[in-house]
């Protein structure tokens, strides 16, 4: 009999208010179980949630949330399950009833005797004493304190469980997790490499619009293209990123032409000469593009045969002076233009059917010649942009998730010219190499009043200097001679960089692999702190004879023979010292590398990571306007 036949049974034999009680026994009996499996769910899912944790500190796990969160998910659809079979009938309920209550199987006994069968032939007796338990199952149930029944209990053993899981849960989640910059830096790597992979796609699409049909550029759009979607799928791992990126750039190498700049400035001026020649016009193709030259050379071969002897042997001229001068950049080009200056040359000079016609084709295949070189060019081009902007991608992904200023990345001890790199006391012009007190031509060094030779700066008539001796503790340059001119080597700078003038071995860098540059090895191991001061201790055994060689501060003596000097002489005259043909235009000489470093950056020849180190510092080294 199912419960629905069984409360009809109990509302007819014990009352409507009996089976209500009966069923609110039920609830909290239902209540109790459902209490009983959430606890042991939740010391379940805390003890897995606990185990991820502790595994996403070993491990950097990016799917841990996702992992917890399905531990809970599974937990809480286990504990609804769980709960739902758990729900007692209303028989069972009776039972469970008669042993909280204490009812002494009332309830059980009434269970079972209104769903007996009736039988009308039973004793009287038997009847009467069913109706009396019935009865007495009647006022007993409706004298039981149902609140106090079923009361959610902790069993002690998935309680304790439960409370040290999830204790332990809270300490793992409040305690910082080491995995977590792990985590960040992947996620920053992967949101720069979905940027560059951006980037290197528009940059594809450029590149593919610009050109021809090429199967160079045909593999260098494939490259870039690859390129990003490799870097849109896995773009965690900033290493692999760089090492993808770093590939390309060595194919890229590959493709591209050592002598690009070269060759298109020559190229521009090639083809300005072209039109020039071709036009006659002394104003033509200002801009020397080669698609322009290459029309005005098929409207040069359109009117050939209408110009006379002399213009044509003019422009052939100019045609070949200008295959001369590109011949180095462009031998194939400045090849086709000589072999159509002299077909020009020639039928101008005959006049024949045959060698215009061979003047016409041979100034055609200079406009293709030279429509060809343009192609290479822009192919160039295309690879230089595409080198630069996977150049600033390798940059972008090496700093994401990373500080962008620190002491090894900033002009320091160990990185860049700084309190150890730059030149220090004994390297920049000082006190002892910078024309100063002691280094720069003084009142017996420069030519002047006692510079110029004198009788304080020359020797008197007997060979040995005048009255004023030997210039004064700042008259000598450098300790060369008074009379030497402020030139001389004590009156240069001292401007080579000292010991510490070196750059340190340290990169600035924490990248181990930088794309085309290897692997960063090494570290600084320079000075770092200022020069000790001067000890002459332990020179008191060094043989210093004074009776011979003169104390401390006594005067010098130059051999010779004795005299009086003769009188002063005051110099008046002005002089510029000695012209060190050595000494260059600093401007001039910052200019040259400066423009040597800043072609070498932008062929890719420079680690990625170097790159602002090189920028800052020459920078740094810039001549200012004063």
């Amino acid at each position: 009999m199912n419960d629905r036949e069984l409360g009809r049974a109990l509302a007819a034999r014990l009352g409507a208010d009996s089976l209500a009680r009966l069923r609110a026994l039920r609830r909290r009996l239902w209540l109790r179980r459902a209490v009983r499996h959430g606890l042991i769910a939740v010391a379940a899912v805390a003890g897995g949630l606990a185990l991820v944790q502790l595994a996403a500190r070993s491990v950097a796990l990016e799917w841990a949330p996702a992992v917890m969160l399905g531990l809970a998910a599974i937990g809480a659809v286990t504990w609804g399950v769980a709960t739902w079979r758990a729900r007692p009938t209303l028989r069972a309920a009776a039972r469970r009833s008669d042993e909280e209550l204490a009812l002494r199987e009332r309830l059980g006994t009434a269970a079972e005797l209104v769903t007996r069968p009736s039988q009308p032939d039973r004793p009287a007796d038997q009847v009467d004493m069913e109706e009396r338990q019935l009865s007495d199952t009647r006022s007993r149930l409706a004298e039981a304190n149902l609140r106090g029944a079923f009361r959610p209990r902790l069993e002690r053993k998935p309680a304790v469980l439960g409370v040290a899981a999830i204790a332990l849960l809270l300490v793992l989640t409040v305690w910082p997790n080491p995995q977590d910059d792990v985590l960040r830096d992947r996620q920053a790597a992967r949101d720069a490499s979905r940027e560059v992979a951006d980037r290197i796609e528009d940059v594809a699409d450029e590149v593919e619009r610009n050109g021809t049909d090429d199967p160079r550029r045909d593999e260098l759009v494939e490259q870039l293209r690859r390129l990003a979607r490799q870097l849109r799928e896995d773009g965690a791992d900033r290493q692999e990123v760089l090492a993808k990126i770093g590939s390309v750039q060595e194919q890229l190498a590959r493709l591209s032409d050592p002598q690009a700049a070269a060759k298109d400035a020559a190229l521009t001026q090639l083809a300005r000469q072209i039109s020039r020649a071709a036009t006659g016009d002394e104003t033509a193709n200002e801009d020397g593009d080669p698609e322009q030259a290459a029309r005005d050379l098929e409207q040069l071969k359109e009117g050939a045969a209408s110009m006379s002897g002399a213009q044509a042997a003019a422009r052939a001229e100019q045609l070949r002076r200008a295959a001369q001068g590109a011949a180095a950049a462009h031998p194939e080009l400045a090849s086709q233009l000589a072999r159509a200056a002299d077909a020009l040359e020639q039928a101008a000079r005959t006049g024949s059917e045959q060698d215009q016609r061979t003047a016409r084709d041979a100034l055609q295949e200079a406009a293709d010649a030279l429509r060809r070189s343009n192609d290479d060019r822009q192919l160039q081009r295309d690879i230089a942009r595409s080198q630069s902007a996977l150049q600033d991608g390798a940059r972008q992904v090496a700093r994401s998730g990373q500080p962008q200023a620190g002491s090894s990345d900033q002009p320091g001890s160990s990185g860049q010219p700084g309190s150890s790199g730059q030149p220090g006391s004994s390297g920049q012009p000082g006190v002892s190499g910078q024309p100063g007190a002691s280094g720069q031509p003084g009142a017996s060094g420069q030519p002047g009043s006692s510079g110029q030779p004198g009788s304080s700066g020359q020797p008197g008539s007997s060979g040995q200097p005048g009255s004023s001796g030997q210039p004064g503790a700042s008259g000598q340059p450098g300790g060369q001679p008074g009379g030497q001119p402020g030139g001389q080597p004590g009156g240069q700078p001292g401007g080579q960089p000292g010991t510490g003038g070196q750059l340190g071995s340290g990169g600035g860098t924490t990248v181990r692999r930088i794309p085309g540059g290897g692997l960063r090895i090494g570290g600084f191991d320079g000075p770092t702190q200022g020069n000790k001061g001067f000890d002459v201790s332990g020179l008191d055994d060094v043989f210093t004879p004074w009776d011979r060689i003169g104390q401390p501060g006594d005067p010098s003596f130059i051999a010779g023979q004795g005299g009086d000097g003769g009188p002063d002489q005051t110099g008046s005259g002005s002089g510029v010292g000695f012209d060190n043909d050595a000494l260059v235009p600093y401007r001039t000489v910052f200019n040259l590398f400066s423009q040597f470093a800043n072609f070498q950056l932008d062929r890719a020849q420079v680690p990625i990571t170097l790159k602002d180190m090189v920028r800052d510092y020459f920078t740094r080294l810039e001549p200012t306007a004063d």
